[in-house]
This record gives structure tokens, C-alpha cells and sequence, in this order.
């Protein structure tokens, strides 16, 4: 076993266990991809691909401080597992905003508490207020990400980060 589902595991079966999913549009997939430490590629019972992005959590780039660290836990705990999606709808760039369960625990709520990953705000709110527990939690014990005595948020790294898109003169 990894030393990311050692420490993960206990963390699961103690802070996220099982709730009742009634109510929610919610399906059975496959994980096929690990795209980063929020975005991950999954198979439904059709053999349709969805790519889905976790729903309330923003994890550091690929190429930011933490951003391969975010995306090897998020493998450790779901690479090739059968899970359960809540679907939130669609973002903006047309992928699946999912709520990924394994075994009754929240995966999503799970990233935010091991440190891989900060809690989503829009406008400064958290979309899923819940997950800030985990997170405080994450930076009081100084886990993952919170190490960095000064960690860039993802939103604030893609800012410094896009490179402008270039327009075309008339001349």
C-alpha cells in the first residue's frame, strides 16, 4: 500500500463517512484518467467518457508548487476504482462538475483535507461551505500544500500565470 493511501485512508473512514445521496442526479463510472488534482476522465455503464471537474475544490496547476503532488493523491486514492458521481452540471468549458464518492466517502471533501487542494469560492463564498472545516483543518495541521508558508491559491496562479491572448492588427 502507498504512503498516500496509508495516510489517506484513515482520513476517509473517519471524517467522510457514508450519506444519503437521494435527491441528487448521481451515476456509476469507471476513472480511466487522472488529469490533474481536480479534473479526472471516467467511464459510465454505456462506455461513455465524461471528463469530469471535482465539484467545490480547486487543486494547484500541473505546473505549480503542489500541482504533481495533488494529482498522485487523487490517483492513490481513485486510479481505476469504481465510483459514484453526483453530477452538478456543466462548467464553463463543458466538463462534468462532479461530487466523487468511493465507498461512501466524499473524495472530493477528502482532497481538501489532506492539504491537496483549497476550497472553490466564487466571489469570495466557498460553494460548498461545508469543505472549509477540511480545510482549516488541513492548514492548522500543516498537511500537503500547507507547508508552503505562503501557498498561491490556483485562481491566483492562473492569473500571474496566462500568458495574454494575442489579437490580430489591421494594417
Amino acid at each position: 500500500m502507498s504512503l498516500l493511501k496509508k495516510l489517506l485512508l484513515p482520513t476517509l473512514i473517519v471524517l467522510f463517512p457514508a450519506v444519503s445521496l437521494a435527491g441528487q442526479p448521481s451515476f456509476e463510472a469507471k476513472v480511466v484518467k487522472i488529469i490533474d488534482g481536480d479534473t479526472i476522465t471516467a467511464l459510465d455503464d454505456q462506455n461513455t467518457s465524461f471528463k469530469i471537474r471535482l465539484y467545490g475544490i480547486d487543486a494547484p496547476e500541473s505546473k505549480q508548487a503542489f500541482g504533481q503532488k495533488a494529482k498522485q493523491a487523487l490517483s492513490s486514492a481513485i486510479a481505476s476504482q469504481n465510483i459514484t458521481v453526483i453530477d452538478h452540471g456543466p462548467d464553463i468549458y463543458g466538463r462534468m462538475l462532479g461530487t466523487i464518492w468511493l465507498d461512501g466517502y466524499d473524495i472530493n471533501a477528502s482532497m481538501v483535507d489532506s492539504g491537496y487542494a483549497w476550497v472553490y469560492r466564487f466571489d469570495g463564498n466557498a460553494i460548498v461551505p461545508n469543505y472549509l472545516k477540511f480545510e482549516a483543518s488541513a492548514q492548522k495541521a500543516v498537511k500537503g500544500l500547507w507547508v508552503d508558508p505562503n501557498p498561491v491559491a490556483p485562481w491566483e496562479w492562473r492569473q500571474q500565470n496566462t500568458k495574454p491572448q494575442k489579437t490580430k492588427s489591421r494594417e
